[in-house]
């Protein structure tokens, strides 16, 4: 009689158990999108190289926004003016730091992934100066 009642507990037993092949395949399924959003994050630090724009762009008292095609992780701004200062402020939504470019200074910044994503320029009432701006995404 023991035997017969631990054949019925064991086939009980048998039918209750998931067999081990769908939680290998969940599990691996899990393994393998939690690689590919490391793989994801990792590229999104690393700049492909491209520099964009290399351009002479004039700046009054007038604010003159640059949108960005694309985001950039750093950027190098010219002040090739001889006598007039140029504002700006980097990433406009997130910041509202101004930056003081004196001429024929050079103002930079580099962050660990692209998030820049704009610029804006102005110089003081009356004044204009002429810029470079070079990015690298």
């Amino acid at each position: 009689m023991r035997k017969v009642e631990q054949q019925v507990s064991e086939s009980t037993e048998k039918q209750n158990r998931v067999s081990s092949g769908p939680m290998q395949v969940a599990l691996l399924n899990e393994i393998a999108e939690r690689l590919m959003n490391l793989e994801n994050l990792a590229k999104a630090t690393q700049p492909i190289g491209a520099v964009e724009p290399i351009e002479k762009f004039p700046i009054t008292d007038v604010r003159k926004h640059m949108p960005l095609q694309k985001p950039w992780f750093s950027v190098s701004i010219i002040n090739d003016d001889d006598n007039n200062d140029v504002f700006c402020i980097v990433n406009t939504e997130k910041s509202f730091e101004e930056h003081r470019i004196l001429p024929h200074e050079t103002y930079n910044i580099a962050m660990t992934t692209a998030v820049i994503k704009d610029l804006l320029f102005w110089c003081n009432h009356g004044e204009s100066a002429i810029v470079r701006v070079v990015g690298t995404r």
